[in-house]
């Protein structure tokens, strides 16, 4: 497993992403939310990712989607925030958009 898991208090937990965000470790992070209570709020936090596949990134839209449990997303990269909007999954910093300065 490419991430830790650990429980922050009841009906939440942090996902903490490891260097690569691969489909494998999307096809764990959705089992564990099939086992996850209804209602749980999972903090992921993707600051350490340096390599993240695009096909991973589908597979959690997915479970994003699904809205069984409330996902909130750190760390993430215009190019992730991008391709997860692709998907349908609207962007996870909307301030940041306007914080944004190209000189």
């Amino acid at each position: 497993m490419a991430f830790s898991v650990e429980r922050v208090g009841t009906g939440a937990l942090r996902l903490t992403m490891g260097h690569d965000f691969l489909p494998e470790d999307a096809w764990q992070i959705h089992e564990l939310m099939d086992r996850t209570d209804g209602g749980t709020r999972v903090v992921m936090d993707f600051r350490s990712v340096r390599e993240c596949h695009d096909f991973a990134l589908s597979l959690l839209a997915r479970d994003i989607l699904a809205g069984r449990v409330a996902f909130d997303l750190q760390g993430m990269s215009q190019h992730q925030e991008r391709v997860l909007s692709y998907f349908g999954v609207s962007s996870t910093a909307p301030q940041a958009i306007g914080d944004f300065d190209p000189i």
